[in-house]
């Protein structure tokens, strides 16, 4: 990304040309490419993002996994997460094109989907987020990795991630990171959002008691992590008693490691998205990031 694509710091939007993005991709994963590309380019922005042709098999992978997580998700997932859903009308049938999940999102929060071919470097990352767009690939996984899989696919990053974005105080929290990042100086402070990010994007869970000790009622937990809401198998296992709760505190998470290649055996529990919101706001200002 050229450095005139970088966030000013101080300013709560900085705009994105129209057209290509340069996107660093690091990207490893055992995924299963649609049978004709798409001919947009990476970087291309909402409307303008022109799907692939997707074979019958890599549909009915997209059909199995969001069969079984609808049924999923009415249990276990948050209702800010169950309103998204109902807000993007994704296809049951069939992938569905990252244009109209744009769409659906830039009408609810005035976010819009960039078109990625795979991880995003975190400079980048960060400046798009702080542009309120937000990185989506077009491939799916290989149906052996229904369940669980160690890198996004656009099963993970519309199904995961977009239902959030639809919320407002998410949304804000999630532009705020974006802006926030961008000030990091070195590899330890991007250690500090990766681990926020992972343990609050990717893996976060509310509880309205999270904070009330002994008083704490297990039952009351949802998930809004996209890492998990993706993925079936962690879906159940994040609410088990196999996976240490922690109330929210982002010094503590700012200290916590976690492995990607597993699921996750401790997870961070906020109590609202009001206090995600303002206790990221608190801690960025406190550590001069915005």
């Amino acid at each position: 990304m050229n450095s005139e694509f970088r966030p000013n710091l101080k300013n709560h939007y900085i705009p994105i040309p129209e057209g290509a993005l340069s996107i660093e991709v690091e990207y490893k994963a055992k995924s299963s490419y649609p049978v004709v590309p798409s001919p947009s380019v990476e970087g291309t922005i909402g409307s303008k993002i022109i799907a692939p042709k997707y074979s019958q098999e890599q549909n009915e992978t997209w059909n199995k996994m969001y069969e079984k997580q609808r049924v999923l998700v009415q249990d276990h997932l948050c209702e800010e997460y169950i309103n998204g859903i109902h807000h993007l009308k994704f296809p049951l049938d069939k992938i569905p094109k990252l244009a109209d999940s744009s769409e659906a999102l830039k009408k609810c929060t005035e976010w819009q989907v960039i078109r990625a071919e795979g991880l995003v470097s975190p400079v980048n990352f960060f400046a798009l987020l702080a542009n309120k767009v937000f990185p989506c690939t077009d491939f799916i996984r290989h149906a052996d990795e229904i369940d669980y899989t160690p890198a996004p696919d656009t099963f993970h990053d519309q199904i995961g991630h977009l239902p959030m974005i639809t919320h407002n105080r998410f949304a804000e929290f999630f532009h705020l990171f974006g802006i926030a990042g961008s000030a990091a100086k070195n590899e330890e402070e991007l250690m500090w959002f990766n681990r926020i990010y992972w343990f609050t994007v990717e893996f976060g869970l509310i509880n309205e008691t999270a904070h009330k000790g002994n008083n704490r009622d297990p039952k009351l937990t949802r998930i809004y992590g996209a890492g998990i809401a993706s993925s079936c198998g962690e879906i159940l296992y994040s609410l088990s008693d196999k996976v240490k709760k922690h109330p929210f505190n982002i010094d503590k998470i700012i200290e916590t490691d976690f492995d990607i290649h597993h699921m996750q055996d401790q997870l961070f529990e906020i109590s609202s998205f009001e206090e995600l919101e303002t206790e990221f706001r608190n801690w960025a200002r406190k550590k001069d990031f915005i």
